[in-house]
């Protein structure tokens, strides 16, 4: 593992400097494959086994015979499945961001690490999740354009919680405040990435055409794939907009990545 206080050479996808979009997006690609196992085996032990979940209880649900007479149990399993399925998302967002933070200190988190934090910060990254969807809402309600403004500004908020241990509105405030002065480059930034995991995303789903349990089964190989991707790109924002404004360094995520898993 490489010391994070030591230089990094100048193409180095580690090395904390400013960043233009392209840069953000092929640097996160770099990184990404340095780190891949670790980053998709992360993503990959929740997702694939609530994928199967998932297509188990809906053929359940769909199916002939003796399954269809019990359509109760079905649909309490969907309920359950459903559940399960936002609270163990809760939990991977925060272990894949920290397991992506950690990787620009050369670290690769392993998973019991990752997941520990993802647990610990739990309640935490459920509130900002709520404040955040009932900010950008309320932005569309009001038009498209005021819901893309919020949605642009509160981009850093997962990376401000996992990296500063900033929790509640003060994540919010965090991204906000960093955001504002570089809100069309961190646009770009997300639309380019989207459209990228889009892409994939239907690269994996489209050939099993109307089957829906195929398509499910490629949707979730497509979020392992492309998870680890998302989490970098949002990692990257937020040091990029840190290093412009408070020349942030790589001692400085260090020790901050210490204190907030305290």
């Amino acid at each position: 593992m490489t010391e994070p206080h030591l230089p990094e050479p100048p193409g180095s996808p580690r090395l904390l400097r400013p960043r233009e979009v392209g840069e953000i997006l092929t640097d996160s690609l770099a990184l990404y494959g340095r780190h891949w196992q670790n980053l998709i085996v992360i993503v990959a032990v929740v997702v694939v086994p609530l994928s199967f979940a998932q297509v188990l209880v809906t053929r359940t649900w769909a199916g002939g015979g003796p399954a269809r007479a019990d359509i109760g149990t079905a649909v309490l399993g969907s309920l359950i499945v459903a559940v399960t399925s936002v609270l163990m998302w809760t939990v991977l967002t925060g272990a894949i961001t920290r397991a992506a933070a950690g990787t620009f200190l050369g670290r690769d988190l392993d998973l019991g690490d990752s997941y520990r934090f993802g647990l610990s910060r739990f309640w935490s990254i459920v509130l900002i999740g709520v404040l955040s969807a009932l900010a950008i809402a309320g932005g569309f309600v009001l038009l498209v354009v005021p819901g893309l403004i919020v949605l642009t500004r509160l981009t850093c908020v997962i990376p401000a919680l996992v990296i500063e241990d900033r929790r509640g509105t003060a994540a919010l405030r965090r991204s906000w405040d960093l955001v504002r002065g570089r809100g069309w480059p961190v646009f770009g930034t997300i639309i380019v990435a989207g459209f990228i995991t889009g892409v994939v995303n239907g690269a994996l789903t489209a050939p099993f055409g109307d089957n829906w349990a195929a398509r499910s089964i490629g949707a979730s190989i497509a979020s392992v794939l492309t998870m680890p991707y998302t989490a970098l790109v949002g990692v990257f924002i937020y040091l990029d907009l840190r290093v412009r404004k408070e020349r942030y360094s790589a001692e400085d995520l260090e020790r901050d990545l210490a204190s907030s898993a305290a």
